[in-house]
């Protein structure tokens, strides 16, 4: 999120967004509740997918997190603050919560600070918990700018440039597996995302 500054404001981001050539497919009805996973690296459309539809986030409780907090706060989310390394445990009780409450959850799974496309197990956590899907998201863009030296090499994409997010299948995740059968899992979600 370094690409942002302070001085980027809520509105400037919804215009440039808006230029933006997006189409969705196989998105699941509103009224059902899912917990939605995409890359770090695509959070911009990401984030935007999900404007005004009051889905709980998870954003960690860094600076650049101050700076997506404010953008989201704007954008009708219900921001819940932590990271794997801080604040984990209390973000993931209030996430159950607000799933238990009729709300969408969104998440980037290798955030804050990765291993880039590696997802951690916060997401499995909620859907035990909660019974909610995991719906994972494959973002892409026709054309890019790509943050080489960002850990996630974060995509930037270029103004009325075509970009697809295709949502994938439904995983439950009803019983805690062994890391063998959890690590499997993952690799299939994963697949869902490229």
């Amino acid at each position: 999120m370094n690409f942002i500054s302070n001085k980027i404001n809520p509105g400037i981001l919804s215009a440039y967004l808006s230029t933006l050539n997006i189409t969705t497919t196989n998105r699941p009805d509103t009224s059902m509740n899912c917990i939605y996973i995409f890359w770090h690296s695509k959070m911009l459309l990401g984030w935007r997918l999900f404007k005004n539809t009051g889905a709980a986030a998870l954003v960690s409780q860094s600076k650049d997190g101050d700076i997506l907090n404010g953008i989201l706060t704007n954008w009708k989310y219900n921001v819940i603050r932590g990271s794997s390394s801080k604040g984990g445990k209390e973000a993931l009780t209030r996430l159950i919560k607000s799933a238990n409450s009729g709300h969408s959850i969104v998440i980037t799974p290798d955030g804050p600070r990765g291993p880039a496309s590696m997802i951690k197990n916060g997401a499995f956590i909620i859907s035990n918990e909660t019974g909610l899907p995991i719906v994972p998201i494959s973002i892409n863009y026709a054309k890019k700018k790509i943050l080489t030296r960002s850990w996630d090499k974060f995509e930037i994409p270029y103004p009325f440039s075509k970009c697809s997010a295709i949502f994938g299948k439904k995983f439950y995740y009803e019983k805690y597996l062994d890391e063998s059968g959890l690590q499997n899992l993952k690799e299939l979600i994963s697949k869902e995302m490229t």
